[in-house]
């Protein structure tokens, strides 16, 4: 077996803070229409920030716990975004 690269591509995982349903709800819908993204990230490994057009990849959305007097509020959201 031989490994050989083709590229280096970086996965950007974005971790929001805990979220109500509104907030929720608008974060989705801003992130839903969109196909690319130009992210601009502090890259630990050469220590500057570079810029980089990525697609969205995989959701986590977790529910912590739903109650009629406070409301839905969700766990932090991760969304991955994978460098193209």
């Amino acid at each position: 077996m031989h490994y050989n690269p083709v590229a280096e591509k970086y996965k950007i995982i974005l971790h929001t803070k805990y979220l109500t349903q509104e907030e929720l709800n608008e974060f989705i819908s801003s992130i839903r229409q969109l196909k690319e993204y130009m992210v601009r990230y502090f890259n630990p490994y050469t220590g500057t920030v570079r810029t980089a057009q990525c697609y969205r990849g995989d959701r986590k959305i977790t529910m912590k716990w739903n109650r009629t007097d406070k409301g839905i509020l969700y766990n932090p959201t991760d969304i991955s975004l994978i460098e193209l």
